[in-house]
């Protein structure tokens, strides 16, 4: 027979699952959001990657210009040679 106090004559090992229990539920939740965190910056990342490679000619002539990458000159001339 249980004595007061006990959860179902489990002594103090109640007390213990029950909070083991909702720890490991708290646990299994993180990792659940940690998951679905991972996977939306995830696929951010390879939209903005597609988004690169569909870009123009004379977007990427423009960007490689404006980081100094390239020359006036050079810039000219290429953006010429695209409008042909």
């Amino acid at each position: 027979m249980p004595t007061q106090g006990n959860f179902f004559g489990m002594g103090d090992m109640g007390d213990y699952m029950m909070g083991g229990g909702s720890m490991f539920l708290i646990f299994i939740l993180l990792i659940g959001v940690l998951l679905f965190v991972f996977f939306k910056n995830n696929q951010n990342g390879s939209n903005q990657i597609f988004q690169s490679q569909n870009d123009s000619a004379l977007e990427v002539l423009k960007r490689r210009f404006a980081n100094s990458e390239i020359s006036e000159d050079e810039y000219l001339a290429k953006k010429e040679a695209l409008a042909k």
